[in-house]
């Protein structure tokens, strides 16, 4: 990949990409104040295992099959319709749907998708949109995997670099510390399909259940 598509690419998983990542923690926040994510190790811990059990996992596979049915609309409505019934809870679906709206809105500036590609009734969760932009640009599958997956980690860590607090430093050693991590999970759902998405991450599930009762928060989920 070079070129304009390289740098598209770049745009799409920057953090000053207007997706409202800074508003939504995933319900990291609740696991800070329970105290089950208090340091880089406990940070990394929490989210190896939402990549390879949990949400995240999910994440990477709706991705890639909405990369596969980039060009059917058919398709793309029922991987739409699948992801938003997925969000385990209020707030993780109000996530997922209205960062990838906002994706998709913010995407729109560089004008290669067609409107009409998925209907209007339609909510795009997150990876949907990933998924259909990302084959669009010219970003092949496996580079669209591991570039929505380093978005969500990068939103994690800066979420937890601020909650926990972390300094600066902590968080890139998170980031350095994830990469062996997002590669093996990109690999494990290479070929995994829809009917493979599930989860046991029951306390990460909980902890963004429990977020919409938590009375001080600095994030929207």
């Amino acid at each position: 990949m070079e070129g304009k598509d390289f740098l598209r690419l770049l745009s799409w998983v920057s953090p000053a990409f207007p997706t409202g990542g800074y508003a939504y923690s995933h319900g990291l926040e609740w696991a800070v104040e329970n105290g089950d994510v208090n340091n880089v190790t406990s940070l990394c811990q929490w989210i190896e295992v939402l990549l390879h059990h949990g949400s995240l996992q999910n994440d990477l596979i709706i991705l890639q099959a909405a990369w596969d049915a980039g060009y059917d609309p058919g398709q793309l409505y029922e991987v739409a319709e699948l992801a938003c019934a997925c969000a385990s809870s209020r707030e993780r679906y109000e996530e997922t749907v209205y960062q990838g709206e906002a994706f998709r809105k913010a995407a729109a500036v560089w004008n290669i998708v067609p409107k009409d590609i998925i209907p209007p009734d339609v909510r795009w969760p997150l990876p949907v949109a990933q998924g259909v932009v990302f084959r669009y640009g010219g970003v092949s599958r496996q580079q669209a995997v591991l570039a929505g997956g380093y978005a969500a980690i990068a939103a994690l860590v800066s979420a937890a670099v601020r909650l926990v607090p972390l300094g600066q430093t902590d968080g890139l050693r998170a980031l350095v510390s994830l990469e062996a991590v997002l590669q093996k999970a990109a690999q494990k759902t290479h070929n995994l399909t829809l009917e493979d998405i599930g989860g046991t991450c029951f306390c990460a599930d909980l902890a963004a259940m429990h977020h919409e009762t938590q009375i001080t928060r600095l994030f929207r989920t």
